[in-house]
């Protein structure tokens, strides 16, 4: 009796599963980070007895630098987290020309702002699509008064990041929302001149964010 050798076959299934595993990939098509401004405003001017041009803010601007390190991380995270090679997705027009979420709002720029839809089409071969909220805001103040002319305030930041991952045809495979509440308080002073109310305050620098962010990334990847 002849007997049939298994090993070839068996190696060649191996290797085909392998290549499989290796060909599957990640996309983060959209990247929402929103820092609440009043946060980041270390300067406020107030006109109080006017709407028109009623306020005026010098905030912290985010470099370059902290949006490369937050992607980097981001992708890094994700690609361990799904053990498959996870990139940013970003929309592109028929020209080529590349969007991202734009700086407004306290809205970090530069990072990824499509639909599921666009990224079928601009991400092409991908397994697993990424949509990503960050936010880190006011999660509480208290407020004191002295005399007429002065108050003092004490802010508490807060992070909540929202991560849904979806397969190929939309459908959701994994899932998670964090928030984190235990950040030191932001002081702030607002005294008041006549028409103007001034706000000198504690803010969160480019450092503060990068930090606060990677803690919460930590928390979302844990099981």
């Amino acid at each position: 009796m002849k007997y049939l050798n298994l090993k070839p076959l068996l190696i060649i299934t191996l290797l085909f599963y392998a290549f499989v595993a290796s060909a599957q990939s990640g996309a983060v098509y959209s990247f929402i980070f929103d820092v609440d401004p009043e946060l980041t405003d270390f300067v406020k001017v107030e006109r109080n007895n006017s709407n028109w041009l009623s306020d005026f803010s010098v905030s912290k601007i985010f470099p370059e630098e902290l949006i490369n390190s937050i992607k980097i991380k981001t992708e890094e995270a994700f690609t361990e987290k799904l053990q498959m090679p996870v990139k940013m997705c970003f929309y592109r027009d028929k020209r080529g020309r590349v969007y991202d979420s734009g700086g407004n709002g306290g809205r970090l720029e530069g990072l990824p702002s499509n639909s599921f839809k666009g990224a079928k089409v601009n991400c092409t071969e991908n397994n697993r699509y990424i949509r990503y909220y960050v936010k880190i805001s006011n999660g509480g103040s208290t407020s004191v008064t002295f005399g007429n002319n002065k108050s003092k305030t004490n802010t508490k930041p807060s992070l909540r990041i929202h991560a849904t991952v979806f397969d190929g045809n939309k459908n959701k495979v994994w899932k998670k929302n964090i928030e984190i509440n235990d950040f030191a308080n932001l002081r702030s002073v607002k005294r008041y001149y006549g028409v103007f109310d001034v706000t000198k305050s504690e803010v969160l620098s480019h450092v503060d964010i990068y930090a606060i962010y990677i803690m919460g990334l930590e928390q979302l990847m844990k099981e």
